[in-house]
């Protein structure tokens, strides 16, 4: 049951777990093509979009008894866009891991940030975690260091540095992430140091019960705002219906909004999904004003 509750959590970002792998190369290729229609009331349209395709291969090699070497290289496709555009690299390192020590991982990899906090929050499918994607957004940095612990009796450390180069200056960070696990309740921490003033703080806390999980994330982040978002789900065999909720405060003036977010996903088969999500607003989010927006989509995974 706790596989499913943290499956239903990161499955909105997580590559897909199905991989093919070529043979005797020790490599895998992997890949998730999904499209959706979305209606929109600020626009009165309805839209056929992709809904964050990917395609990527990823390998690992054991060097001995305890440390490993691995590589992932992953893309962005676009359906939406008559299926034939390769979009930016989503994932791109190579690393080693070591059973007593930790991962090393060098390119473009997870955000602390993100699997300690932004992931707690993020809700189900496109743009659905308000507060986070307002204040951050960023499941992946590029050029960096990453590194995260092993499992220290329930407590898991991690981060990042970003290399600045003259391409990327106003990129470069610093992100430090925690997460702490006793019995069903995982709590978590991180924070995002930046050159200029707009350092990101963030607390998170996942709980599993019987036949439900509750999620809830709260970030800040200076000389922009701060909030709150909350996720209640509730697994039913193949099917899932989830219930989000956020609250952001903007420092600046008519940046508020509250936001609610209803969704359904159901299981066809292991790698084939079909979910509906529903968002409406008050205020102002994304730079629309009090607004609603239904989305629809398949998942094909492999």
């Amino acid at each position: 049951m706790k596989k499913i509750f943290a499956v239903c959590t990161l499955m909105a970002t997580a590559a897909p777990a199905y991989a093919v792998q070529i043979a005797n190369t020790g490599i895998d290729v992997y890949g998730s093509l999904r499209i959706m229609l979305e209606q929109t009331k600020d626009s009165d349209d309805t839209e056929y979009k992709d809904a964050s395709s990917r395609i990527g291969i990823k390998g690992a090699y054991d060097l001995d008894e305890h440390l490993s070497a691995f590589a992932k290289y992953e893309v962005a496709l676009d359906l939406g866009n008559d299926g034939d555009t390769v979009g930016d690299m989503r994932y791109g390192h190579v690393g080693l891991s070591d059973d007593r020590y930790g991962t090393l991982a060098l390119g473009k990899v997870d955000s602390p940030f993100y699997e300690a906090v932004g992931v707690a929050a993020d809700y189900m499918w496109w743009n659905s975690a308000p507060v986070y994607y307002t204040l951050d957004g960023v499941l992946r940095v590029s050029e960096s260091v990453y590194y995260s612990s092993p499992d220290l009796n329930g407590l898991k450390l991690k981060a990042l540095y970003q290399v600045d180069d003259e391409n990327n200056a106003d990129q470069e960070q610093t992100q430090l992430g925690a997460t702490y696990s006793i019995g069903k309740l995982t709590l978590g921490a991180a924070f995002t140091g930046t050159e200029g003033s707009e350092d990101l703080y963030g607390l998170s806390a996942y709980y599993s019960g019987e036949g439900f999980y509750i999620n809830g994330a709260y970030l800040d982040r200076e000389n922009s705002g701060a909030g709150l978002d909350a996720i209640l789900g509730i697994p039913s065999g193949k099917n899932l219906y989830t219930l989000g909720l956020s609250e952001f405060s903007a420092d600046n003036e008519g940046g508020d909004f509250t936001a609610a977010i209803l969704a359904y996903q159901r299981t066809l088969h292991e790698n084939v999904l079909v979910w509906a999500e529903f968002m409406a607003w008050d205020g102002s989010l994304y730079g629309v004003e009090d607004s609603n927006q239904l989305n629809v989509g398949i998942n094909f995974n492999f």
